[in-house]
């Protein structure tokens, strides 16, 4: 029996989330390297059309696995239907997204294989017929290559690493639905409340200046808010650590977790840079970033690099902006 690469898919309101086609561009490049076969597999309460859907787009074969329980995602629920399904193909590879939902499953289930679990693979290397995966380590000074030691492995893909493709295939794969195995369960998520939503829309943004926990303390937002109302079309990002505190909410959010941006103009106040928030601003156009740390990864992905204090930087930079709108 050929090898396979088992994809996840990960879904929202019955539309499979972009970061799901990413997995399945990782896969079709792993598949190049191992031989190995890539299917796609949802799971969810009446998923045949969106399986359908995952088909036409891809080409790829899709499994679909249906149950009341499987509705909403429930990480005892995945993991145990998953478990069930996945040894009766014994696939290789076991990939899906790095957001919350991948962070939450893939160990479990790793552990639930006997597998190798590595989180936010941003790059494969193939030699000497060897496969290891890359990834970012230490906020993002250090780049890790890991070489799984197990038969399995359980891999989260980082968001942004690879371009969800057009494929555009000659023909669909096969779409097989199956039912969802009767488990005994300690737990069951009954419904999904998303945060209302705010006037602030990231998507649209030209210009978006963001703020991580290098600002200092919660007063010194006004800094980076002034600094946005210079610009038309802007908007306020942050970093997970700053939305952790309390100082923004989550819905400004820009990161694997968060929001994938890509503006005009990207001004990166005391972020430090690490994978996770890199991989939601990497696309940016021109990025600046005021950081008192020369060694802050950010500046490894950013046009301009301002080395200073942004309490002293950004008062200085707006005095000089009315200077200039004052004598035009």
């Amino acid at each position: 029996m050929k090898k396979q690469i088992a994809i996840i898919a990960e879904h929202h309101k019955e539309s499979v989330v972009s970061a799901t086609f990413e997995a399945v561009s990782f896969a079709l490049e792993l598949s190049n390297l191992t031989e190995a076969k890539p299917v796609i597999i949802v799971l969810g309460k009446s998923i045949k059309e969106m399986a359908e859907n995952l088909s036409k787009k891809t080409g790829l074969d899709v499994v679909g696995i249906e149950g009341g329980p499987l509705e909403f995602y429930n990480a005892e629920q995945y993991k145990f239907t998953l478990k069930y399904y996945l040894e009766s193909i014994d696939p290789e590879y076991i990939c899906m997204t790095h957001t919350a939902m991948g962070l939450d499953l893939a160990p479990g289930l790793a552990t639930r294989l006997d597998a190798s679990c590595i989180t936010a693979v941003e790059g494969i290397k193939s030699q000497d017929g060897k496969i290891s995966f890359l990834r970012s380590m230490f906020g993002g000074k250090l780049r890790a290559e890991i070489m799984p030691k197990l038969k399995k492995s359980v891999i989260t893909i980082l968001p942004g690493a690879w371009k969800a493709q057009e494929l555009d295939p000659m023909e669909n794969g096969h779409v097989d639905i199956k039912a969802a195995p009767s488990s005994i369960s300690t737990s069951r998520t009954i419904t999904v409340k998303e945060a209302e939503e705010e006037t602030l829309n990231l998507d649209d943004a030209e210009v978006i200046v963001a703020a991580g926990r290098g600002i200092g303390n919660e007063e010194n937002l006004h800094l980076v808010k002034d600094l946005a109302k210079i610009f038309n079309k802007s908007a306020i990002g942050a970093s997970k650590a700053v939305c952790d505190l309390g100082w923004l909410g989550y819905k400004h959010q820009i990161g694997m977790t968060g929001r994938t941006v890509s503006p005009r103009l990207y001004i990166a106040c005391g972020i430090s840079g690490s994978s996770q928030h890199i991989s939601g601003m990497k696309d940016s156009q021109i990025v600046v970033s005021i950081n008192i740390d020369p060694n802050a990864a950010i500046f490894n992905v950013s046009h301009y690099c301002i080395v200073e204090d942004l309490a002293t930087f950004i008062p200085v930079l707006l005095e000089e902006f009315r200077n200039f709108v004052g004598t035009t």
